[in-house]
């Protein structure tokens, strides 16, 4: 598999896999969570922005690490300004090709994880 960049964007299925849950995990939470709207094409292929990502990612982090229900979820991210999120300083995934050995994944993982913490902290 070719490895993506950054900016691109990613089917349901690598938005599944990046994100750590079925993908008919995203297409419900497309339905509860308004901020979660990824590009429809012909045929209804869903293609997720990597801000999508990202908010899939918070999204995740709420209801699985912070035991929200998704009425909580929903309730919390109306109080978060996303523009605060896309705007970070660093992308939240890094292209996989940029990885090599274990040493430097160690590095990418503490960049994701400081990520994470930045953007918990803007939610709480």
């Amino acid at each position: 598999m070719i490895s993506k960049g950054p900016d691109a964007y990613r089917t349901i299925g690598e938005a599944s896999e990046e994100v750590g849950v079925p993908s008919y995990v995203l297409r419900f939470w497309e339905t509860k969570f308004k901020q979660v709207r990824p590009v429809k094409r012909s045929g209804g292929r869903r293609f997720y922005r990597p801000n999508d990502i990202k908010i899939l990612m918070i999204i995740k982090t709420l209801l699985h690490k912070d035991g929200l229900t998704i009425k909580g979820a929903i309730e919390h991210l109306k109080k978060v300004n996303l523009s605060e999120i896309s705007s970070l300083s660093r992308n939240l995934f890094l292209s996989r090709e940029n990885q090599s050995g274990s040493d430097h994944y160690k590095e990418d993982i503490q960049i994701i994880l400081d990520d994470l913490k930045e953007i918990h902290s803007i939610l709480t």
